[in-house]
């Protein structure tokens, strides 16, 4: 019931959205822009967007440090294959998808997968910031987006600084799981308890300072990688803008993205990425224009790639998720498994 009503508010959050940015919208100026597309910027795009995939591949297999080996080319499948399921599923069910595809591979267990993709997701969320404050600092953003990156930095910051204590008190955090297993037998209470043990697993990463910083390093790479993708898309349209005004958009989608919405982030990336341009002095039409364009560009090709991987693993829907197999308490503190 509870899952319901999420997706119904994100479903009319979107619809809100989307009827916001289109609105006041006219069709015969939209169709003139749209025809003057220069397609093989578009191809262009679509096809720069996977360096980002590779690169958040590669960020993967360092975060996974310490967990059984996974190959880059598991860890690029099941990473695929999640970003598929986020694109096409409500409540990011893809981010569950590409741990359990990622078990099926190499073994991982879903619990320590989870706990990588949460301490991606902070990296993620700190870079994002670091945009957005920058921007901050040299532009006046519209309103919603200032108190959007002042909250989000507290947010994430308060997050990095909770799974870092998590990390450096594991071995203790593992005692008293044990302990309190313990006082609640049977397989709901040992399962849970195993569950989030595994997922201390994950989060490894955060107690090593070196691959932190090449977690962090990525991260970058990663981000100015998709604004590139951004910039690659503006080439098929006839007007311009800055670099530093597609790094505040990238900011500005990923921020919102993260409210609940409707499958395919649908009105969260359409009204912040037309605000920020529109802001940049770019015309509503040509905002509209260009911010449908590109997101069809960055949602259309790694849905097709991911659900042509996902037939491939033999995977006709998603999944149930079946409890882990039962860990006994006394093999907790054996590390990673």
């Amino acid at each position: 019931m509870k899952r319901r009503i999420g997706l119904l508010l994100g479903v009319l959050l979107s619809a809100a959205l989307l009827a916001w940015t289109l609105w006041g919208m006219r069709p015969e100026e939209m169709a003139r822009i749209l025809q003057g597309l220069r397609i093989e910027w578009l191809l262009a795009g679509a096809a720069f967007y996977f360096i980002p995939v590779l690169l958040r591949t590669w960020r993967w297999g360092v975060l996974l440090h310490g967990l059984p080996p996974a190959r880059f080319g598991d860890r690029f499948v099941a990473l695929t294959i999640g970003y598929m399921g986020n694109n096409l599923y409500p409540a990011r069910a893809g981010e569950a998808l590409r741990a359990y595809v990622l078990q099926r591979r190499s073994g991982i267990r879903i619990g320590a997968s989870l706990g990588t993709i949460v301490v991606e997701r902070v990296f993620d969320g700190w870079m994002v910031l670091l945009l957005g404050m920058t921007a901050l600092l040299a532009f006046p953003l519209p309103g919603l987006l200032r108190p959007a990156v002042i909250g989000g930095s507290l947010l994430f910051g308060g997050a990095l600084v909770f799974l870092v204590g998590i990390a450096h008190a594991t071995e203790r955090l593992r005692t008293v799981l044990e302990r309190m297993a313990r006082r609640w037998p049977g397989r709901p209470g040992e399962w849970l308890f195993g569950f989030l043990s595994r997922f201390m697993d994950g989060l490894q990463v955060l107690r090593a300072p070196s691959r932190a910083l090449a977690v962090a390093g990525l991260t970058a790479l990663i981000w100015l990688a998709e604004a590139g993708t951004y910039g690659l898309v503006l080439m098929a349209f006839p007007f311009r803008t800055s670099f530093f005004s597609l790094l505040t958009m990238t900011a500005a989608v990923n921020l919102a993205t993260a409210l609940p919405s409707a499958p395919g982030y649908i009105g969260t990336f359409e009204a912040p990425g037309v605000a920020v341009l529109r802001a940049f002095g770019i015309p509503g039409p040509a905002a509209i224009a260009y911010t449908l364009v590109l997101h069809l560009v960055l949602w259309l090709p790694i849905t097709l790639v991911g659900l042509a991987l996902l037939l491939r693993e033999g995977l006709r829907k998603i999944p149930t998720f079946p409890p882990e197999q039962r860990v006994a308490p006394s093999t907790w503190s054996e590390g990673p498994r």
